[in-house]
């Protein structure tokens, strides 16, 4: 392989590994925004 091809196989590599990470992280966000914990802070004492 000639060093244009080479260098396109690694900004390809590059580009697909940034986009994958961006669309967990964006996942990761989303689910945490659906699931939405109770703040430690807000939630009610347990009576007994």
């Amino acid at each position: 392989m000639n060093h244009v091809v080479l260098h396109d196989v690694r900004a390809g590599f590059f580009l697909m590994v940034g986009l994958a990470m961006l669309a967990f992280i964006c996942a990761v966000a989303a689910l945490s925004t659906v699931l939405r914990p109770d703040r430690w802070a807000d939630r009610k004492p347990v009576q007994f």
